[in-house]
Order: structure tokens, then C-alpha cells, then sequence
């Protein structure tokens, strides 16, 4: 029963393991391309609509870039974590970051993975998985 909860738990993780790396190089992405676009000295568009746009894309961009480098590191943790069976509040933190837009730049696989995720964390067999005799930390986060 234990191995085949284990056995759940593989394609999940691996799924959100993927997501952190995207969400890793994305947010990367982001930040170099806006520091690009400020040592080339891009003038803000003439047009009110336009310049409130820019300006959001401005600001926001390298936020959610920062964000997503952040949270990257901690979602591929978890999804290890996961993938052993180990720690399930770091496994649960994962799935959670990536549902969330503003950690996940990546967020169109990102939501439905960590959806998935979660639904199959939360399962009791997976569960006690983490916390039986063979599983990980207690540490139920």
C-alpha cells in the first residue's frame, strides 16, 4: 500500500519539478530583459493608455521575476521531498507555490499541477505514506 502511494506521488512531483525549472529560467528571463531594456534607454509610449501599461509592465515584471527565482528553488525542494515521501509540508508548500501567479510564472501548467498535486497529498493513503513507519518527517506543515 505504501509503494503504490509512493507510486502516486511520482508524477506529481515530477510534474512540479518541471515547473520550478521553467519558473527558474522565466523568471530569469524577466529580469535580464528588463535590464536590458533599461540600458537600451526604451522611452516610454506618447500615449497616457500606453505609458500606464509600460509603466505597469515596468514595475511588474521584474517583481514577479523575482518572485518566481525565489520560489523556484523551494518548489523543486518540495517536489523532491515529495518524490520521496518525505517531508510533507515542504511537499505541500511546493504544489501551493505553483498554483500561485505572482510565484510561478509559469502559472498555465503550474496551476493545474499543483492542483493536481495537492488533490493527491491529500489523499489518506498518500498521507500515510509520509507519516507510516517508512515515511518521513512528521512535519505535516
Amino acid at each position: 500500500m505504501v509503494s503504490d502511494a509512493r507510486e502516486r506521488l511520482r508524477l506529481p512531483a515530477i510534474g512540479l519539478i518541471l515547473v520550478g525549472a521553467i519558473n527558474a529560467l522565466s523568471g530569469l528571463v524577466l529580469i535580464l530583459g528588463r535590464l536590458a531594456s533599461l540600458l537600451k534607454g526604451s522611452p516610454a509610449p506618447a500615449d497616457p493608455a500606453r505609458r500606464l501599461g509600460y509603466m505597469t509592465w515596468t514595475i511588474l515584471s521584474p517583481t514577479v521575476g523575482l518572485l518566481s527565482l525565489i520560489a523556484a528553488p523551494l518548489v523543486i525542494y518540495g517536489a523532491f521531498q515529495m518524490y520521496g515521501a518525505k517531508r510533507y509540508g515542504l511537499a505541500r508548500l511546493a504544489a501551493v507555490l505553483a498554483l500561485i501567479p505572482l510565484t510561478s510564472v509559469c502559472c498555465v501548467p503550474g496551476i493545474p499541477i499543483g492542483i493536481w498535486a495537492l488533490v493527491v497529498l491529500h489523499q489518506p493513503e498518500v498521507r500515510a505514506a509520509f507519516f507510516g513507519p517508512q515515511g518521513g518527517t512528521v512535519s505535516s506543515g
